[in-house]
């Protein structure tokens, strides 16, 4: 498949990581309390911790050496196998570590039910192997799979989720969906893919690559996962909720430039083994303006409609997270720009030591920010730590990766979006005082559009634009 139909099956799948929790996310702010959701966002804080803990590094690892082996059916089954049995083995200690948890900490002994909820995310994830599909660039069975299940997690919630009291059913639910993913994802391998297992030593030549991943992974965890632990830890269900319901806006805009992070990494990896240093720097140029494209809007509509952003997500009661979710509305267009030069460069050539080295610059930051502000400032204590960890690691991303390729930016691009953004700020102004709320908003969005498009056909004529627009262009 091509590199074009693979963004596009994977810019469909990353829509819908937007499109369904949009659904859900309005739905179950309104159903459940806020403490009530505070405590789930707690407990999923440990169960994703502990579940990068068991992943090892797989995720990315898997994505890079089954697209070496892809050719060779029986090589890529004990590849898959082997990294399968690996992950599996840290998902049992993961789900043993878990369980005895309560028994040190009195937050989770209140919470026990969602604890074992937990533990089936995190056996589950091991079979889920969508690096094994990443890798073999099969990202249309990955797209139509997730589109069908989501589908129906979202009726699942809506119809069983309707009080207060049903926080653990909409954990479960989640659960359950992982698990499912896992066993539809797994038994089309054993159907297609899979041709025999040995076990042999050969197992042990993944650890110490996966160990320097695992080492990635550990550090991101620690400042993107901690936070939420400290927080909970420190002050109340509320004020995690406040914390976590303007992450989580975010964090699915974040997803969709992550996406494209992954369907690049096996194309960077062949034109980095074939020295096209042009071609390299081409990819990524387009990379970075996709990133910007995405980013600067999102920004730009968060900051100033923050309120109207919460109304249609979570409802009123979330309207105290509104300077969380401001402080956060920049964290994507810096991840972003982040995955370009970390997840889609440095990883894809194997110089994963250096996304190291940042991972734990960020953490640092992030440790010491989150004790030094949340007992002071709270959930947006949290907020602020989060932007300087994000903006900690970019920087650092993009010093190691400037040190070994000429990186570029598509100034017309860059120079098109400001200018939209800046009719769309004059529309802003000029319409405050006419509309309010939502028509404001849809009415500034459209100038923003409107104002793109003509300034991109009478005066920019972006060549990367033009590419986007004419969707039967040659990858």
């Amino acid at each position: 498949m091509s590199l074009k139909k693979n963004i596009i099956s994977n810019f469909i799948l990353t829509a819908s990581t937007i499109l369904f929790p949009l659904v859900t996310l309005p739905y179950i702010t309104r159903t459940l309390s806020a403490h009530n959701i505070g405590r789930v966002f707690y407990i999923d804080s440990f169960t994703q911790y502990l579940m990068l803990f068991a992943a090892l590094g797989i995720t990315f690892y898997g994505v890079r050496e089954v697209a070496k082996v892809k050719e060779n059916k029986q090589q890529l089954s004990q590849l898959t196998m082997e990294l399968v049995v690996i992950q599996f083995t840290l998902s049992v200690l993961a789900c043993l570590c878990f369980l005895c948890l309560p028994l040190l900490f009195e937050n989770l002994r209140f919470n026990s039910t969602l604890v074992k909820i937990g533990c089936i995310s995190i056996a589950s994830n091991a079979f889920m192997i969508e690096w094994f599909y990443q890798g073999m660039e099969n990202f249309t069975f990955i797209t139509i799979r997730s589109l069908i299940l989501r589908s129906i997690s979202v009726l699942f919630i809506l119809f069983t989720v309707t009080s207060a009291d049903d926080y653990a059913v909409y954990y479960l639910i989640s659960a359950l969906g992982i698990a499912l993913s896992a066993a539809f994802n797994f038994g089309f391998f054993l159907k297609n893919h899979y041709a025999s297992f040995k076990w042999s030593k050969s197992i042990f030549r993944h650890l110490r690559p996966l160990l320097v991943l695992f080492s990635i992974n550990v550090s991101i965890s620690l400042y993107t996962v901690m936070d939420t632990i400290i927080l909970g830890s420190i002050t109340t269900p509320d004020q995690v909720s406040f914390y976590n319901i303007p992450l989580k806006i975010v964090k699915l805009f974040w997803t969709v430039m992550g996406g494209i992070g992954l369907v690049l990494i096996p194309k960077m990896s062949s034109l980095f083994s074939k020295n096209d240093s042009a071609a390299i720097q081409s990819l990524m140029k387009n990379s970075i303006s996709i990133v910007l494209i995405l980013g600067i809007p999102f920004f730009f509509f968060v900051l100033v409609f923050p309120t109207e952003v919460l109304l249609i997500v979570s409802g009123t009661q979330y309207l105290p997270a509104k300077p969380s979710l401001q402080i956060l509305a920049i964290v994507p267009l810096i991840i972003g720009l982040c995955n370009v030069f970390g997840t889609q460069y440095l990883m894809a050539i194997g110089m994963e030591r250096k996304i190291l080295f940042a991972t734990i610059f960020g953490f640092i930051v992030s440790l010491s920010l989150n004790f030094g502000l949340i007992p002071f400032f709270g959930y947006i204590g949290s907020a602020i730590a989060c932007l300087c960890s994000e903006l900690t690691v970019c920087l650092v991303v993009f010093y190691h990766a400037k040190k070994t390729i000429k990186i570029h930016v598509d100034y017309p691009v860059l120079f098109l979006i400001l200018s939209s953004i800046l009719a769309a700020v004059v529309s802003w102004l000029l319409l405050r005082t006419l509309l309010h709320q939502y028509y404001l908003m849809f009415a500034t969005s459209f100038c923003y559009l409107l104002a793109f498009l003509l300034l991109h056909f009478l005066v920019f004529r972006s060549h990367f634009v033009n590419q986007i627009i004419n969707f039967r262009s040659k990858s």
